[in-house]
């Protein structure tokens, strides 16, 4: 028998070194590409090079304060030190993720150039040709006697949260689509064939039950039941930590951040070339200590990211905490109200909604720099103003509701189902509003006031609401492309040093909302 070994990571979003850039200093966080690449190191040497196969379903580029300063330099040769961090750890192949394209098309492609190990793609197309663009198709490795092909997609709702420039000439097309026609067409001339996808599961890989609708965001349950073809399915986007063999197919997911590898261990038949067993599992990177190579790579980088994060940008009169990042959402913060404070003053919109962006980070204290910013709000997205009926608001208003529950004594918590998707967990400004959470989900709206009026249901309103959202990220029923009537020209870095340096900031410690 033959062992071939899958290790896979995704979402990495720039997270290097071990730390999550709450405090300076402190660099004992479990996660990071530096322990990453160690697991991957240890798993090479445990199995052998010649039977390891290693892969990453992207999300590179963007989300980490490391991945904003090296973008802020708008210097390439910085982004070519970011880029050799990752070829540090010896890919065989890689994908791109959604937020790849977050800094613009020639960003990405001299990122792309730079990199050592080759990018799959057989759903990004250009727009004339119809031929993938921005990569290869495919990949045939031979390790040790045996062939392996390699597929590469991304979610292909990516147009629908990026600006047009930044997917300018290329068309994006459906996950599963792409993999049914190269997977005909590979699977005969391979012993074994792997999917590298930016995308997740629509339903439960298990049970089937639908967990999402299916408006093409993520098609892995759609491959993994209608493409018998496919052996190795290595996912990422959901941000989930999944590791599962069924209907024949090996599955991984490995969290964000770098907090897990995936592992998929294929037994072959020497003779037959025939796979007799599989196992998939994630190796929590806790257990690894940091590459030094990449530590050492990243050490310029890092000094200079630290002394750009401390950087003051405002004075506030007092702190505008967020303290909890549950009980925030849950009972609201003066650091949720200055942030639709702030939406509202750049679209002159009459409501605002926002969600909590990041679990860790603690609001504005009195002095706020670069670091604040970027904890507090770590996506690059654009701020829109969408156009909706007061009816359409309240189902929107209705869908963040139904993320609730009430637990056995009574108190409102989060249901399971959402508590790994509390990003798309909404809460508005300045209207008040109140919920009875033990109705059932779509009639929990007791109270929807706005400047001591109900909201009229035939009656137009305007919303300010980040781009992701406004494009119908988070699968909220009302958005659509149609109803955005203007999209800020400024990201969210932007708008805070511009609001919180240029305007009269009073922070407001109201609650406007309450859960019952």
């Amino acid at each position: 028998m033959t062992k071939i070994v899958f290790l896979s990571s995704s979402d990495i979003h720039g997270y290097i070194m071990p730390t999550d850039y709450q405090k300076k200093a402190e660099y004992h966080a479990a996660l990071g590409l530096s322990r990453v690449s160690s697991a991957i190191k240890a798993e090479r040497a445990k199995f052998g090079a010649e039977n390891v196969v290693v892969t990453d379903a992207g999300d590179c580029l963007q989300g980490s304060p490391l991945a904003s300063y090296v973008y802020s330099t708008e210097d390439l040769e910085v982004l070519d030190q970011y880029t050799d961090l990752y070829n540090l750890v010896g890919y065989d192949a890689r994908c791109l993720g959604n937020h790849d394209f977050d800094y613009g098309l020639n960003f990405l492609k001299h990122y792309l150039n730079r990199n050592q190990a080759p990018f799959l793609n057989d759903n990004i197309l250009d727009a004339q040709s119809k031929l993938p663009a921005l990569g290869q198709s495919y990949q045939i490795l031979v390790k040790n006697g045996i062939r392996i092909g390699l597929l590469g997609v991304t979610t292909e709702k990516v147009p629908d949260w990026e600006p047009a420039a930044n997917v300018a000439g290329l068309k994006f097309t459906s996950a599963y689509a792409q993999v049914k026609h190269y997977a005909k067409i590979l699977r005969k001339q391979v012993d074994v064939l792997a999917v590298i996808y930016h995308g997740g599961f629509e339903a439960d890989p298990l049970s089937g039950t639908k967990t999402e609708p299916a408006n093409g965001e993520n098609e892995g349950y759609r491959i993994l039941t209608e493409l018998p073809e496919v052996d190795v399915l290595l996912t990422g986007h959901q941000h989930r930590k999944l590791a599962l063999v069924t209907k024949n197919t090996a599955i991984v997911q490995p969290g964000y951040r770098g907090e897990a590898v995936g592992e998929v261990i294929l037994e072959i038949d020497d003779k037959s070339k025939e796979i007799r067993s599989k196992t998939a599992r994630l190796l929590d990177v806790h257990a690894y200590l940091p590459d030094q190579a990449l530590l050492d790579h990243c050490s310029e980088l890092e000094q200079a990211t630290q002394s750009w994060l401390d950087q003051p940008l405002a004075h506030l009169p007092e702190p505008a905490p967020l303290g909890d990042a549950n009980h925030a959402r849950l009972v609201g913060a003066p650091f949720i109200n200055l942030l639709q404070e702030m939406q509202l003053f750049f679209t002159q919109a009459d409501v605002s909604a926002t969600a909590v962006m990041s679990d860790t980070a603690p609001g504005f204290d009195r002095e706020v720099t670069m670091r604040d910013i970027l904890l507090n709000y770590p996506y690059a997205n654009q701020l829109c103003l969408v156009r909706l009926t007061g009816r359409q608001l309240r189902e929107i208003i209705e869908y963040s509701l139904a993320f609730l529950e009430k637990n056995d004594q009574g108190e409102v918590t989060f249901a399971p189902q959402w508590r790994n998707l509390l990003f798309n967990f909404d809460v508005f400004y300045p209207v008040n509003y109140q919920a009875d959470i033990s109705r059932p989900p779509g009639h929990r709206l007791t109270q929807l006031d706005l400047e001591g009026k109900p909201l009229a249901d035939e009656k137009n309103y305007h919303l300010a609401v980040n781009s992701y959202r406004a494009h119908g990220g988070g699968f909220y029923p009302g958005y659509s492309a149609d109803k955005i009537e203007k999209t800020v020209d400024k990201d969210y870095v932007q708008m805070f040093q511009e609001f919180l340096t240029q305007t009269k900031v009073e922070v407001d410690r109201r609650q406007n909302y309450r859960f019952n």
